[in-house]
């Protein structure tokens, strides 16, 4: 096993409808940094002012593990707002996220910390992803939309298993509050010089809660968030562009 003892990691959950999730992906969670023998850890749930128990249930997280802390809204901010929270929130060097729907196997953060020598970002693309056809389409749509106007070529910038190099944090200015959040950081990390590595990770059924990830009002938020960010950096985007 590799030296992990001079890595400090923060990990963060956005939660929302995620009562019956939460405690099995935070509890996981645990057990795999611990085995990881990091320098330092902290786990961050970030709850999105659920209707459910799941702010009970996060809290009850909290006391039963050292290194986990909640922060509470007041009212549902939706998914960017509570990502966005979560970057901002983390206090150490490296900085992972992923849902807390219990939809990845965290076993495979062992494969991330692993590359941190070597890239300043992991992203993680789902092998196949466990969703309706209507998600499938606008998904397709969304990242067609990327790769024409930004020259996006990850093989899915929006999968919610992603690990960075946490100073990025302190040099940009998150815009998004909506599903534009996992591109947008991703640009202004390429603006600055950043490397990516790729993984591929498996997505697992939603056993439990409640999807929010297509609805129209989302759709539409996300569309104009496209359009102020390709109007405010387009051009410095475009000089980024690798020749064909």
């Amino acid at each position: 096993m590799s030296d992990n003892s001079h890595i400090s990691l923060s990990v963060f959950f956005p939660a929302y409808y995620d009562e019956d999730n939460i405690g099995k992906v935070v509890d996981k969670a645990v057990e795999v940094l611990e085995s990881l023998k990091l320098k330092e850890y902290e786990v961050i749930i970030i709850e999105d002012g659920s209707p459910d128990r799941t702010a009970e249930v996060a809290d009850a997280l909290a006391q039963k593990h050292k290194h986990v802390r909640v922060i509470h809204h007041e009212k549902n901010m939706g998914y960017g707002a509570t990502l966005r929270d979560g970057f901002y929130a983390a206090k150490l060097d490296y900085v992972f996220y992923s849902d807390g729907d219990n939809q990845f196997d965290l076993d495979e953060l062992r494969k991330f910390v692993a590359l941190i020598p070597y890239s300043d970002i992991v992203i993680g693309y789902r092998i196949s992803k466990q969703y309706s056809q209507w998600r499938r389409f606008t998904s397709f749509v969304y990242n067609y939309v990327l790769r024409r106007l930004f020259d996006v070529n990850y093989m899915d910038v929006d999968c919610a298993f992603k690990l960075f190099k946490a100073d990025l944090f302190k040099k940009i200015t998150i815009e998004s509050v909506d599903a534009f959040i996992d591109a947008e950081i991703m640009l202004k990390a390429r603006l600055l010089g950043y490397t990516v590595t790729e993984i591929g990770v498996r997505h697992l059924p939603r056993l439990a809660g409640v999807s929010t990830g297509a609805k129209p009002s989302v759709i539409f938020r996300t569309i104009r968030e496209i359009y102020n960010f390709h109007k405010k950096y387009g051009k410095d985007i475009a000089a980024t562009h690798k020749p064909h």
